[in-house]
C-alpha cells in the first residue's frame, strides 16, 4: 500500500477514536474502573461545510420525521445559522439548529431516545424538530413554539412571548411564509 494512502487511514481512524472519546461524558471515566485514566489532548475537527441544498435536505428530513412543516423548520434553522453547520453562538449553540449543549444534554434522551453529536449534522437537525414538534404539541401555536425554541418553555408558559423575543418569532414566521410561498421545503 502506498503510503499516502496508509496516512490517510491513520488520520480518518485517529479521527474516528478521537470523535468517539469526545462524545463519552465525563463522569463515564470513574464509572468504568478504578485504573488511572490517562487524558489526552482531543481535538475536534470543524464539521464538513454543508452546501445549502444538503443543509436543506438534511433539515426537510428531520422536519418531516417529526410530522412538521419543512418551511417551518428551515426558516428557524436559517435564521438561527445560515443554514451553516459550522456556525456557533457566542452562547455556545452548535450548528444548522443553534441547539444549546445543555439542552442537548436532557433532550437527546428525552425525545430522540439516544445522545446526540451537536457536530452531527443530521443529529443536530434531527433535535431541533423534535425540540419545535415538543413544544408545538404542548403549546398548540406555532408561534408559541417559536418563542419557546427561543426564549425556554417555563417563560412562554409563565409570561407567553417577551416583548424581546417578538422580532425572533415574527421574522421566523415572516421567512417561513417566504419559503411556503416559494415551495422550498416541498
Amino acid at each position: 500500500m502506498p503510503q499516502f494512502p496508509r496516512l490517510l487511514v491513520a488520520v480518518a481512524a485517529s479521527a474516528t477514536l478521537t470523535v468517539a472519546l469526545a462524545a463519552q461524558p465525563a463522569s463515564a471515566a470513574s464509572q468504568r474502573s478504578a485504573q488511572p485514566v490517562v487524558q489526552m489532548a482531543v481535538h475536534r475537527a470543524a464539521p464538513a461545510r454543508l452546501s445549502p441544498a444538503q443543509a436543506r435536505a438534511i433539515l426537510i428530513r428531520a422536519a418531516r420525521h417529526h410530522n412538521l412543516n419543512p418551511n417551518f423548520v428551515l426558516a428557524v434553522s436559517y435564521w438561527e445559522s445560515g443554514w451553516n453547520q459550522a456556525a456557533r453562538s457566542r452562547t455556545g449553540a452548535v450548528g444548522l439548529m443553534q441547539v444549546e449543549p445543555y439542552t442537548a444534554a436532557w433532550a437527546g434522551p428525552r425525545l430522540l431516545h439516544r445522545r446526540v453529536n451537536l457536530n452531527n449534522a443530521v443529529d443536530n437537525a434531527e433535535l431541533g424538530a423534535a425540540l419545535l414538534r415538543s413544544y408545538l404539541t404542548q403549546l398548540r401555536d406555532p408561534k408559541l413554539a417559536l418563542a419557546a425554541y427561543y426564549q425556554g418553555l417555563t417563560g412562554v408558559r409563565k409570561y407567553g412571548i417577551y416583548p424581546s423575543s417578538r422580532p425572533y418569532v415574527d421574522g421566523i414566521w415572516r421567512l417561513r411564509n417566504r419559503f411556503q410561498a416559494a415551495h422550498l421545503g416541498a
